[in-house]
């Protein structure tokens, strides 16, 4: 029940991050595309790791998460061929790219622990 309320507290706080610091007027959404493309990335790997063990599952679906906030960033700069480093600063400082790419991974740890509750039969044998 825990992990179920940080995912929902989590994820709200990057869904309203990337709601009061989007620019409309510049067309300019990347805590939307941030979080889409968690999502995208989440999505292709949780049926892969579904079967896993929780504990091995689990770096693999934040890692997805890590990985799918910042790539619609990346491939926004290499296609309009702007420098990548100035296109992460401007998110990062600017769109509140910094709240949104630290709250989707918690939450999407939180969202997958709480899926996965502890199943005996998947514990981690030392």
């Amino acid at each position: 029940m825990a992990a179920a309320a940080g995912a929902v507290g989590s994820l709200g706080l990057a869904v309203y991050t990337a709601f009061t610091e989007s620019m409309p007027e510049l067309r300019i959404y990347d805590g939307y595309l941030m979080l889409l493309g968690a999502a995208v990335a989440v999505a292709l790997v949780a049926p892969v790791v579904w079967s896993w063990r929780r504990e091995w599952s689990l770096g693999v679906v934040v890692a997805a998460a890590v990985v799918g906030c910042w790539a619609p960033i990346l491939l926004q700069a290499v296609r309009r061929g702007s420098e990548i480093g100035a296109r992460i600063k401007g998110a990062w400082y600017l769109m509140g790219g910094d709240v949104v790419a630290a709250a989707v991974p918690v939450g999407v740890a939180c969202l997958w622990m709480a899926l996965r509750e502890a199943d005996p039969d998947r514990q981690l044998r030392l």
